[in-house]
């Protein structure tokens, strides 16, 4: 195990042999998320954003004796940081998975 090689060069060994395993098709790109795990991620958001709204508020309430105003603000803000943030996940996601155009087109319900 001897190698004279210099890091650079075993690194590099290594990502082409790590490339060559995982195929010709393999890419950069990360795995699909599942329907759970996007729910998760805008529930998470949503949740963090209005909670750090309302403690922030909470707290501008307990400093400067504004009660209940600081809450009702903080919560407020926060929900439109938890709509903004859900709005910017989804559009990421939007992007990354574009709408296949060749794909049918579901049959509306409506009778005539």
């Amino acid at each position: 195990m001897a190698d004279n090689k210099p890091p650079e060069d075993a690194l590099s060994d290594l990502r082409r042999r790590v490339n060559a395993a995982r195929g010709e098709g393999a890419s950069d790109a990360p795995p699909p998320q599942s329907p759970a795990s996007l729910a998760m991620r805008y529930g998470g958001e949503f949740g963090a954003a209005v909670i750090v709204g309302a403690l922030l508020g909470y707290g501008v309430d307990h400093f400067v004796h504004t009660t209940p105003w600081g809450l009702i603000v903080g919560m407020g803000l926060g929900f439109a940081a938890g709509v903004v943030n859900v709005v910017r996940v989804a559009q990421s996601y939007s992007r990354a998975n574009p709408i296949d155009p060749n794909a049918p087109s579901v049959p509306d319900d409506e009778e005539d």
